[in-house]
């Protein structure tokens, strides 16, 4: 496999605007409409409404729905994403299930919270990353182990800041880098994305 391309704002926009005018695209716009519509987290029928949305459109994995609505309902998170905490994406993500078990919804934790401001929160998945370990191995941007993506997501909010800084695209928001992320990732690695 050959060395990614440089991410340069050019690069960028180029996949920024094939990811705008595809499929996801589309689903960008009825997910920001769904996220807009019920901007707060008190009733449970409109969390589960954003939660099904979410998890349906945007590939963040086999949640349990209910479980992590009511867990949502039950932090009251409305005042921390005013106050963009990251802290909050980890809380959401571990999900009590039932009584003894606790699952672990990173994917989807960093995606709801993204939704509700997304200029405080990066989004995370595998696809995002896979590239940027792959840039971090070639150009050595940042220091941090892959489990660090996802076991933290202070660390990977951090990484994703460098990440900006380091190649120059501070233009960019964390909306915009992660459309980039994901569509020149799917596009860089192909069938094994």
């Amino acid at each position: 496999m050959q060395r990614p391309q440089m991410p340069t704002p050019e690069l960028v926009r180029h996949y920024v605007c094939k990811f705008d005018e595809g499929r996801d695209g589309l689903v960008d716009k009825a997910l920001l409409e769904l996220f807009r519509t019920f901007p707060e987290n008190v009733r449970l029928d409109h969390i589960l409404f954003k939660v099904l949305g979410l998890n349906s459109l945007n590939s963040t994995g086999n949640i349990a729905v209910t479980p992590v609505a009511k867990h949502i309902q039950s932090l009251n998170i409305d005042a921390r994403l005013a106050q963009c905490d990251p802290t909050l994406v980890n809380e959401i993500a571990l999900t009590p299930i039932k009584v003894g078990k606790t699952g672990r919804f990173y994917v989807f934790a960093t995606k709801y919270c993204s939704w509700h401001v997304p200029d405080a929160y990066p989004m995370f998945d595998g696809i995002v990353g896979k590239l940027i370990s792959e840039y971090q191995r070639i150009d050595k941007f940042a220091f941090f182990w892959k489990h660090d993506l996802t076991n933290d997501y202070l660390k990977f909010k951090q990484i994703v800041e460098v990440f900006r800084e380091q190649y120059g695209l501070n233009e960019f928001s964390f909306k915009d880098l992660d459309k980039f992320l994901w569509r020149y990732g799917k596009d860089y690695f192909g069938k094994s994305a």
